[in-house]
């Protein structure tokens, strides 16, 4: 069992919290199972009963940890994580985590689309734009509510396909009709989740999350992908990894 240095400077607290996030990822402590309990802890790391307290309450806020009236404190689900240093969809993301990515295509339509839409899309006045709204899921647990747009009539190929999308990649299946994604640009907000929304993530009214909103643009720079989602917080990390500049 790993001991808590005393000469560190870190606190006992800290220590704690790191030693028990290190069992949660290594699956020492698996999904839905009830760790030590106070005294417990208390006796193995030769702690107070406030240190453990504190380690505890940060990793119930970090949501690695939730706990249960009158039965203790059990491991949540991980969530999926999103690591922001090169391009990949949700899909390889849940797969990364060693998860099964799915969903529901919930509506694959023609609009003419808002003026935001036709703007991120740069549509001329006689083009449509493709409507593909998603539920997103891994491990059969909804993670994400999803709507993209596309340009019609240069993405007419992927509409014929869509129902392809019910579990599968867009980037793929742009990619194998010669849509290729180059960069994305993207923007985050915290938000909290709509009726409609939490209805379908199966959240509670009110959850916060995270907003994305993002235009995906092909090598010569034309805009080929436009998308909003919400991704609640209590399914999903995003982690951005960024080099100094010098």
């Amino acid at each position: 069992m790993p001991t808590l240095e005393r000469t560190n400077p870190l606190p006992l607290y800290y220590q704690l919290k790191e030693v028990l996030k290190q069992q949660i990822r290594s699956g020492h402590l698996a999904p839905h199972t009830a760790i030590p309990s106070e005294p417990e802890l208390v006796t193995s790391y030769h702690v107070s009963r406030a240190t453990v307290r504190q380690a505890l309450s940060e990793l119930v806020h970090e949501g690695l940890l939730y706990r249960l009236h009158g039965k203790g404190t059990f491991v949540c689900e991980p969530r999926v994580q999103q690591t922001q240093s090169e391009l990949t969809s949700l899909t390889e993301d849940i797969q990364r985590r060693g998860k099964r990515p799915g969903g529901l295509l919930l509506v694959s339509e023609l609009i003419r689309g808002s003026e935001t839409v036709r703007k991120q899309l740069a549509l001329i006045d006689s083009e449509q734009a493709i409507r593909f709204e998603r539920l997103r899921t891994a491990d059969d647990i909804p993670i994400a509510y999803e709507v993209d747009y596309l340009p019609y009539p240069r993405a007419a190929s992927i509409y014929q396909r869509a129902k392809e999308l019910s579990d599968g990649s867009l980037y793929n299946l742009m990619n194998s009709e010669g849509l290729n994604p180059y960069i994305v640009e993207q923007k985050i907000r915290a938000d909290i989740v709509t009726v409609r929304e939490a209805e379908l993530l199966r959240i509670s009214p009110g959850e916060a999350g995270l907003r994305f909103t993002s235009t995906a643009f092909d090598l010569t720079g034309s805009p080929i992908e436009y998308s909003e989602s919400f991704f609640p917080g209590s399914q999903y990390d995003f982690h951005v990894m960024l080099r100094v500049a010098n």
